[in-house]
């Protein structure tokens, strides 16, 4: 059976994972995605500079896989309307709390399955994933869904895991190497924890799933982290992202 074929059972094993994490992972890294949250990856590269987001003031917005809600409320603020969605329950209730303290400038909040996203057609002008549904659902399920949901000329943007990630990452030691540890051809699926994966692609393999559902690649980024910047990802060093790119940021654009 192949993995895009297990695509329910694994959204279930990541949504069991992520309820389970979730106030861990908020209580470590909330703080530093809450301070920063309008930016990029595990090192927080800022909008401001990359510059990947069309105008969002007065558009139709949805954030795959939104944690506790800080880029959808920052977008919000900035005249966006803003769905945030999230597989787990656990991480909406941040998302809610977070929320209520800006009451004005609430996304509203979805729980639900990125593999089969509860919107009409063309619903939406923008669509954007920061280590969120891009990264933790099948994009062999999820491109054909946001290629559905966005309107014609909309925009796709996400920050997920590049392939060098995927092939230094040594499972046993759960730490990143100067080595190759898996073969880039038949990227797919990588165990995070017992009852969770992570899903990354080759660079091809995008470039061609986006293709086959009309839509077409803008920019990728990939940059080290600036001299300042700061992680809260311990496994992530700086000594390692400054030789090989870890986060890859992507402008996707659908066909009008």
């Amino acid at each position: 059976m192949t993995t895009t074929h297990r695509g329910g059972e694994i959204a279930r094993s990541n949504r069991r994972t992520w309820d389970m994490w979730s106030d861990g992972y908020q209580e470590k890294h909330g703080g530093l995605l809450g301070a920063h949250a309008e930016a990029w990856g595990l090192w927080r590269r800022p909008e401001s500079e990359l510059r990947v987001l069309d105008p969002v003031a007065g558009r139709e917005v949805l954030e795959l896989g939104c944690g506790a809600a800080h880029w959808a409320q920052s977008l919000a603020r900035r005249g966006a309307r803003v769905v945030a969605l999230d597989i787990s329950l656990a991480q909406l209730r941040h998302a809610d709390r977070h929320s209520r303290s800006d009451a004005g400038h609430q996304p509203a909040l979805v729980q639900a399955d990125a593999h089969a996203l509860p919107f009409a057609a063309a619903s939406f002008d923008l669509a954007f994933s920061d280590y969120g549904g891009m990264s933790w659902a099948d994009p062999y399920r999820t491109v054909p869904e946001l290629a559905r949901v966005l309107r014609p000329g909309g925009q796709l943007a996400f920050c997920t895991n590049s392939p060098f990630f995927a092939m230094c990452w040594d499972h046993k030691t759960r730490t990143l190497t100067a080595e190759l540890r898996q073969a880039y051809f038949g990227l797919h699926t990588r165990q995070v924890a017992p009852d969770a994966v992570d899903f990354v692609l080759g660079y091809g393999e995008w470039v061609r799933l986006f293709g086959s559902h009309g839509l077409f690649v803008e920019r990728l980024i990939e940059e080290p982290p600036a001299a300042d910047a700061r992680t809260t990802f311990g496994d992530r060093p700086a000594e390692w992202t400054s030789r090989w790119p870890i986060d890859a940021v992507w402008s996707i654009r659908k066909r009008s």
